[in-house]
């Protein structure tokens, strides 16, 4: 080559890298290639015109030059720097943090490539990489502040990541203390304040999370999280006007969040405040179908609009964000010969519903036939039900408090062949343990009324009211039918002394119409039925579970808006059960809520000789008192419309005949009724757990 023609290739290189400094990229470009047409192959020129194309847009040709140029030059540092600072300002992080480690490789004592590699290790997520880089780049850069607040940073989401890690696994101390050291390295890092707090209110240490609550919005009072799991705490002490403005709050600060809707609705729909709950459920709604939060399925069950596909739908969601396994596959094989083991998973072996319900079924178990377990992961509220539970179960296995991983191994270790899970999706429950597949047959039944959208599980016991085998769609796990209602009951319970009418706040002279479920199941629709009853049809009064003092005033509110005195609405206080079932025979009808019905404050009132109307919908939870009373020979109290509601409850009140002959039947329902026959119903649970249950291997025969 002419000295001529090598003096203008660098001419035009040296042009070229000029206007590429100064962002004239197409000047460059040209000045590049005419350069490359005097001097083929010219590495440089190569590579800064490949810089050049992919800074440009066209960044696989612009790369695979830049890369020509490393193969050309393996030794060149720079070239690998190069590359990564393009790959870094186009988005990915990752790809531009291996070559700035393969660079660093070459030239160990550059600060600037150390620093490449921190942030772009630490934008992508790998923060031990990142770490170690940016403590290498604060060693050769000591006076570096830059340097020096990434690597406290980076050492504080080190910490953080453990922290979560252990949380997740249950190891709650541990994660305490790794938060603890994060925020030492962080005081100002507000992922670490809130997830500390969150982790405080976990193990019931609320001062302390409010303290870092409040730190964490002063910090910044725009953060939607803080402001979220502020709310959470005030509901988990109680607080709950409190927590709906703390979601209020998070909602103002995130309007588009999902999840910050969800909870919001359903706070609302706790309190009554009916104002604003159809553009939040459209919300929900939205979020459900488009997959874009975690939506707990429990408010979908009850939420205004509610669909059994939406159902489903948020069920399915929410199962994929729980899997952290692949573990899910049903074992192949045979069962070991002898009694079937049969494991029962909840957090409720105590004075709760779920044990009310089960008691007899589970004293009732033919141990000639079943091994029982009872995994208990709940606390221990030393009553007799706890102690009576306990003794019904040949095993008694306590999980509280294990991290996830000692759990599933103890569970495992029982052998099981079937595990039924008692709680589905409902408050404190653990099904993700289900996803690593402690038995071969797993179930969902009885807590949770509808699907768990779960791969890894396998059935659903319910009966052809609940859910009728043509509504297979709805649910993801195969529908088991008992004969009768799948819902438990017991006969003999424990009662006080009656009390009166007038003891109870109740006219003596009234129709006492009654509905002691929840307040956020009581819905517009339904509640304008009651009170047209009421206005219309006088001496009739409303007998209303007191769930919390912020709904009482909206009811009355509410019902004085619709024409009818706010005395006219009578707020029980809660009770235990033994006091309760005395006072529910002082109400003649029970009313139904809908779309989500009474389950155990419908067999509640059956026992008690309460007729119950109900409003029977689609989904499974809009037909558990439908069950109930189609089992219990009482169908013409199941209403498929809101008209028709109202048509039975306005009978029963105006026909005194009717009224009188309907709740002497009731009277003798308890009784006679396979409704609250424990042991009938564990005979037919038996069946149907013999029936799925993985094949036993065949005994040896003896020699002839």
């Amino acid at each position: 080559m002419s000295a001529s023609k090598q003096n203008e290739a660098v001419r035009l290189f040296a042009a070229g890298l000029e206007h590429q400094q100064a962002g004239r990229l197409a000047e460059a470009r040209k000045c590049y290639e005419r350069g490359l047409k005097l001097v083929p192959g010219h590495p440089d020129a190569l590579f800064l015109l490949g810089q050049t194309l992919f800074d440009s847009g066209e960044r696989e040709i612009g790369e695979r030059k830049m890369r020509a140029a490393i193969d050309a030059r393996p030794q060149a540092a720079n070239y690998r720097a190069g590359l990564a600072i393009s790959l870094f300002n186009a988005g990915q992080p990752a790809e531009a943090a291996k070559e700035f480690a393969a660079a660093v490789r070459r030239l160990h004592g550059d600060p600037s490539l150390w620093r490449g590699l921190a942030l772009s290790a630490a934008q992508s997520g790998d923060t031990p990489t990142a770490y170690d880089a940016a403590t290498r780049w604060a060693a050769l850069q000591p006076s570096d502040e830059e340097a020096s607040g990434l690597t406290r940073k980076l050492a504080a989401q080190s910490h953080h990541d453990r922290a979560k890690a252990l949380a997740e696994d249950g190891r709650y101390e541990e994660a305490c203390t790794a938060y603890a050291e994060a925020l030492r390295q962080d005081p100002g890092g507000l992922p670490i304040l809130v997830n500390l707090a969150n982790l405080y209110v976990t193990l019931k240490r609320h001062d302390e999370a409010q303290v870092l609550f409040a730190r964490a919005i002063a910090l910044d009072p725009n953060s939607a999280a803080a402001h979220f799991n502020l709310g959470m705490l005030h509901l988990d002490v109680g607080r709950r006007l409190d927590a709906a403005r703390s979601l209020a709050d998070a909602a103002r600060c995130d309007p588009q969040d999902g999840l910050i809707a969800a909870h919001l609705l359903f706070q609302k729909m706790h309190l009554c405040a009916w104002e604003g709950l159809e553009p939040l459920s459209r919300h929900v709604m939205a979020a459900v179908e488009k997959n874009t939060a975690d939506i707990p399925p429990f408010i979908v069950l009850s939420m205004p609009g509610t669909t059994p596909a939406l159902q489903r739908k948020c069920a399915e969601n929410h199962s994929l964000r729980l899997h952290r396994t692949e573990d899910a596959a049903l074992p192949a094989g045979s069962r070991r010969p002898g009694r079937l083991r049969v494991g029962y998973l909840s957090s409720d072996f105590k004075n709760h519903a779920t044990a009310f319900l089960m008691i007899d079924m589970l004293e009732a178990h033919d141990r000639s036939r079943f091994e029982t377990f009872g995994l208990s992961y709940g606390i221990d509220d030393a009553s007799t039900m706890r102690r009576r539970v306990e003794s019904s179960f040949e095993h008694f296995v306590e999980l509280a408090g294990l991290p996830t991983r000692d759990a599933v191994q103890r569970i495992r270790a029982q052998e099981l062949d079937i595990l039924i899970d008692l709680k589905g999706y409902t408050e404190g429950n653990r099904s993700d343990w289900l996803q690593y597949r402690l038995a071969p047959v797993q179930i969902n039944w009885l807590g949770y009324p509808g699907t768990l959208g779960a791969p890894w599980i396998d059935y659903l016991i319910a009966d052809e009211v609940v859910a009728p085998s043509g509504n297979q769609w709805m649910f993801s796990e195969r529908l088991l039918h008992l004969p009768g209602c799948y819902q438990p009951n017991c006969r003999a319970r424990e009662v006080s002394v009656p009390p009166t009418r007038a003891q109870e706040g109740l006219p003596d002279d009234a129709i006492v119409l009654c509905s002691f479920n929840q307040t956020y199941k009581i819905t517009p629709e339904l509640f304008d039925v009651w009170m047209a009853v009421l206005r219309d049809v006088p001496g009739t009064v409303l007998w209303l579970w007191a769930s919390n003092p912020w709904a009482e005033k909206a009811l009355r509110r509410e019902a004085e808006a619709r024409g009818v005195a706010a005395e006219r609405l009578i707020f029980a206080e809660g009770r235990p059960q033994a006091m309760h079932l005395a006072r529910l025979p002082l109400a003649d009808l029970a009313l139904d809520t809908f779309p989500c019905n009474g389950h155990t404050t419908t067999s509640d009132a059956l026992w008690a000789g309460v007729p119950v109307v109900t409003l029977r919908g689609e989904a499974f939870a809009a037909r558990v008192a439908a069950s109930l009373l189609v089992t219990a020979g009482f169908g013409g109290l199941v209403a498929e419309t809101h008209e028709r509601y109202a048509e039975i409850v306005f009978d029963f009140c105006r026909n005194t005949g009717r009224r009188s002959a309907l709740q002497r039947r009731m009277r003798e329902l308890r009784e006679n009724s396979e409704v609250f026959d424990g042991t009938a119903f564990a005979r037919k649970i038996e069946a149907l757990l013999e029936e799925v249950a993985v094949p036993a291997i065949p005994a040896k025969q003896p020699g002839l």
